[in-house]
């Protein structure tokens, strides 16, 4: 029997919408690995997996090796799915190893090493931020003398905005070099575009981008990370009549063609200058926005991410469009703390509110919430659909201006 091994750190239930595709797989044996202390409900995923298998971590690479040399001993593996944004490189590094198709090593580096990618754009001429790699303290010096201020630092295959900084003057630098970064440590410095944030959904099949979706970041993703703003995008539907997405497009598919991504769906992030340039952020090969991206963009243009993720790697993708509404469809994801939770926004407090696609929140009263360490760890979220970018833009707003979280925090001894 074929055998799909799928490696991932997915929470539930959210992490659901990610492996309901497997179910009609039923020709072919499910291997999940995962990590021991993010599978608290394994009764749930058990009818999705014929087998689970642990790690204690993701990056344990030897780990998950050992794991797939087991199966291996029995078993024919067809596919190896790694959905999150962590887990690319594993998934290329082991389906070179062991002789899998899907995206191999050197595209995983292409899409997870921001210097990689960047320097093969820059050679095709691609407009993207100017970079470096930093190694000593003159490294960054010598960049911003030549850049000036703010710099982008972020570590070279990050994911999430996690441990990424914009230093904004010398003295932030210095701080930076003295108290947040480590010995050794080597960083990736980038120019700062100023700019409206896009991000660009494509599915490619084949070589061919057969499927794009353009969204706003109602904020940049770094003011997300830094200054606590809700992560938050519209989509835009088929027929809005502005150039940009046109533009936007065309660029997500000369960044694609660079990369030599085949098959997989990806997740561009893109800027709009004031001056009306499109220039490119960066790239991944994976489902943006986790679980919250795919519905929007289903919701406005009929078409399913969750289910073309394991299609493509199974190799049955066809694409496939519903028809809809047509409507702008929007994201917000609702603040949490750390704490205990006392009380809580549900979705009776949104009983005014037209248009409520969807909403998830994530706890309930009496549960413990932990610190947010990312862009996307929040609280929970709601997506709604509207009939005007700047309607929706606002009803999203006040939603988030609504929410209310309260939590008693241990004190510690």
């Amino acid at each position: 029997m074929k055998t799909i091994v799928y490696i991932s750190d997915f929470r539930l239930p959210t992490g659901l919408n990610f492996v309901k595709p497997l179910q009609k797989l039923a020709d072919h044996k499910k291997i999940l690995i995962i990590e021991r202390h993010n599978l608290h409900h394994d009764e749930v995923l058990r009818d999705f997996f014929d087998e689970i298998r642990y790690v204690d971590h993701l990056e344990s690479v030897d780990a998950i090796r050992e794991h797939m040399m087991q199966i291996r001993e029995s078993h024919s593996i067809s596919a190896l799915l790694t959905p999150g944004e962590n887990a690319i490189e594993i998934g290329g590094q082991l389906r070179s190893e062991f002789g899998i198709p899907g995206m191999q090593r050197n595209q995983a580096e292409a899409v997870r090493n921001k210097w990689i990618m960047k320097q093969m754009l820059h050679q095709r001429g691609i407009r993207t931020s100017e970079i470096a790699i930093a190694l000593h303290e003159q490294d960054y010096i010598r960049f911003t003398a030549v850049h000036g201020f703010p710099i982008i630092v972020k570590p070279l295959s990050g994911y999430g905005s996690i441990n990424t900084f914009k230093l904004s003057s010398m003295d932030e630098l210095v701080h930076y070099l003295h108290h947040t970064r480590q010995a050794q440590q080597r960083d990736l410095l980038e120019e700062f575009i100023h700019g409206t944030e896009f991000h660009c959904d494509s599915i490619v099949s084949k070589g061919k981008v057969v499927f794009a979706s353009v969204s706003q970041y109602l904020y940049n993703c770094l003011d997300i990370a830094t200054k606590q703003k809700p992560p938050a995008s519209i989509t835009f539907p088929e027929g809005t009549e502005a150039d940009f997405i046109h533009h936007i497009k065309v660029l997500n598919e000369r960044v694609i063609a660079a990369l030599g991504i085949n098959q997989s769906v990806t997740h561009a992030e893109l800027f709009l200058t004031p001056e009306g340039e499109v220039v490119f952020g960066e790239i991944g090969a994976r489902i943006g926005g986790s679980h919250v991206m795919p519905p929007c963009i289903k919701n406005t243009h009929g078409v399913d991410f969750f289910e073309a993720v394991t299609d493509l790697e199974v190799g049955i993708y066809e694409f496939k469009q519903q028809e809809t509404s047509h409507k702008f469809t929007g994201m917000i994801c609702f603040p949490s703390r750390a704490g205990v939770i006392q009380h809580i926004s549900g979705i009776e407090d949104y009983a005014d509110i037209p248009g409520i696609v969807e909403f998830n929140v994530s706890y309930q009263v009496g549960q413990r919430a932990g610190d947010v360490n990312d862009t996307m760890t929040r609280s929970g979220y709601a997506i709604v659909e509207g009939d005007s970018f700047e309607e929706l833009r606002q009803t999203l707003l006040d939603m988030y201006d609504r929410f209310k979280i309260e939590v008693t925090v241990a004190e510690t001894v």
